[in-house]
């Protein structure tokens, strides 16, 4: 059996609809396989895309398994039921470990640059010319990963294979008003327990030695509820340390609004960043 999994920790929409969608697409060309984590779901993974058929599948481990791993490829960070010998397959966005799957899996370390993972697992649908037996539901997943990871396809890691998968996604879904559907819905979860929201979004991670360890990262439709709960932030950020970075999204004004814990982190991210603290209430711009 294929067990296609993602990362420990907490999960978003990418790798929670890239893994049930890769899981449909090999069912479909008669290759047992299920989508399986043991990660929890972060906001992005909204209600009514987690009120359909399609849905992580029930897990007992077997000595004849292998694995897939999507939307990520640094190893420390593979959910825990991996066994990294049995691994067969990576298909991840993010740059970094692509040389070291390379040497191991060859063609299948499926690495590449884009604003979402989805995108791949679109193309691949297409390859096998399966792109009209995509049920709706694994559209809109992949549609709302697509949506999630490039910022409404606005970011700048967004590709033009993130535009034209997305299209491609439209045209079963035919539904113009999803984007702001998905992310008025993301809201609406956020507000219900903005703590958790928070603590589902924190990274513990040794990324640059003038940086914190500790990052959080949450994306809003509009910015007022970031300001209405500045010192929730702070709460659910000091519990893992006392110095740390927040990123907040603002998808309505499309801007990015960046929080940190003290004046020493302030000055470090102005240089990384080529930008300035307004003050400690407003953040980068």
């Amino acid at each position: 059996m294929l067990i296609i999994t993602s990362g420990r920790g907490n999960i978003d929409i990418d790798a929670y609809g890239g893994a049930i969608a890769y899981a449909y697409l090999l069912n479909l060309k008669g290759i047992k396989a299920k989508a399986v984590s043991t990660g929890n779901l972060n906001e992005s993974i909204t209600p009514s895309l987690l009120d359909t058929q399609y849905k992580l599948d029930n897990y007992t481990k077997s000595e004849e398994d292998k694995f897939i791993v999507v939307d990520v490829s640094y190893k420390d960070f593979f959910d825990k039921i991996v066994e990294q010998d049995k691994i067969v397959e990576i298909v991840d966005h993010h740059y970094g470990y692509e040389e070291y799957w390379k040497e191991k899996l060859g063609e299948k370390a499926i690495i590449e640059p884009l604003g979402a993972m989805a995108t791949i697992i679109v193309e691949m649908y297409e390859k096998e010319n399966l792109l009209e037996k995509m049920p709706i539901d694994i559209a809109k997943l992949l549609m709302a990963a697509i949506l999630d990871n490039t910022l409404n396809l606005k970011s700048n890691v967004t590709t033009q294979r993130d535009i034209e998968s997305f299209n491609k996604l439209q045209e079963i879904v035919k539904d113009n008003d999803f984007a702001q559907k998905y992310f008025m819905e993301c809201q609406k979860v956020i507000e219900k327990d903005f703590l958790q929201a928070i603590k589902n979004d924190i990274k513990v991670e040794d990324i640059d030695y003038s940086l914190p360890r500790v990052i959080g990262q949450l994306v809003l439709w509009d910015k007022t509820l970031l300001w209405k709960n500045k010192e929730i932030i702070k709460q659910a950020l000091n519990e893992k340390d006392d110095k740390w970075i927040m990123n907040v999204i603002c998808l309505k004004e499309g801007k990015n609004y960046i929080l940190a814990s003290d004046k020493e982190t302030e000055q470090n991210l102005e240089k990384i960043l080529e930008a300035k603290f307004e003050n400690r209430s407003n953040g980068i711009k």
